[in-house]
């Protein structure tokens, strides 16, 4: 009996991205085994395994497949999800967890045990969705290499000198867009002085995804089999555009440049806690 790659790729992928995220854990000093079966972290299990069923959908049906249609958008929910409303119940349970404990301190709480301690790591910041996509996204395209060959032989094959030109000015451009957004963000009374700390980022990874290529163009000259092929180029792209989605995200929704409700909002949480704050100290000076 034969099970169905659509099953055993996505379960492999799973049960490895749950092996990595114990792994980091137990490297920060964080030995949980309940973390094999747990939600949050790095990588996002979740992203991980809908990247890797829809990846599989991909390749078995191609693009035009009403089942990678299905699988690509329920991947996409799963992923917003992700980054949305579990992160936003995690937060929500985090503070609801400080706001017992100090209640419990404060001695207004009168029956501690009808307050259990809420899980707070439900949901996922943008890195780890996109780590875990590309997860998922990789370890497909290993599991079905030999579907790859048979449905796209041009994905083995080696670029042209012009695709390695393209190559090599892409890089080009990528170090220096990232150069001028950080030199921009750096110059004194500049808008984008908020945002210097993600200009870095994306200037380290316009980096590394520079060097990526440089050495794919160095690997297509020397033509190493299938480190020469048009699926390393493959990679290294869809792995720049999900962690540049994974900063962008996290720099208009949870950086600087958020909107105006949003940080109205976050300027009365403020004032709201100061006038908390000055009230508890009125409190115990009577």
């Amino acid at each position: 009996m034969q099970i169905s790659q659509y099953l055993y790729v996505p379960l492999f992928t799973w049960a490895l991205a749950q092996a990595v995220k114990f792994s980091l854990a137990v490297i920060k000093g964080q030995y949980k085994p309940a973390l094999l079966f747990s939600s949050g972290g790095m990588p996002s299990v979740h992203s991980a395994t809908v990247a890797s069923l829809a990846t599989v959908a991909l390749i078995d049906g191609g693009p035009i497949s009403p089942l990678f249609g299905i699988t690509g958008v329920f991947a996409a929910i799963v992923m917003y999800d992700s980054l949305g409303v579990r992160r936003s119940a995690g937060e929500q349970a985090r503070a609801l967890n400080h706001l017992i404990d100090d209640l419990m301190q404060a001695g207004t709480i009168k029956s501690h045990g009808k307050y259990g301690h809420l899980k707070e790591v439900l949901g996922h910041r943008p890195l780890e969705v996109a780590v875990g996509a590309i997860m998922g996204f990789l370890l497909t395209g290993v599991f079905m290499i030999s579907t790859l060959q048979e449905r796209l032989p041009w994905l083995l094959s080696l670029p042209s000198t012009l695709a390695m030109r393209i190559q090599i000015g892409l890089a080009i451009s990528l170090v220096v867009s990232g150069l001028v957004a950080y030199f921009l963000s750096v110059r004194p009374k500049s808008r984008l002085h908020l945002v210097r700390p993600f200009a870095k980022q994306i200037l380290y990874s316009d980096i590394v995804i520079a060097v990526a290529l440089g050495l794919a163009v160095f690997l297509q000259r020397q033509q190493i089999e299938v480190w020469s092929s048009w699926a390393i180029v493959l990679v290294i792209l869809i792995t720049f555009i999900l962690w540049h989605m994974a900063l962008w995200y996290r720099l208009l929704v949870d950086g600087a440049l958020r909107s105006p409700v949003v940080a109205q909002d976050a300027a009365r949480q403020k004032k709201w806690l100061n006038k908390s704050s000055k009230a508890q100290a009125r409190r115990r000076r009577k």
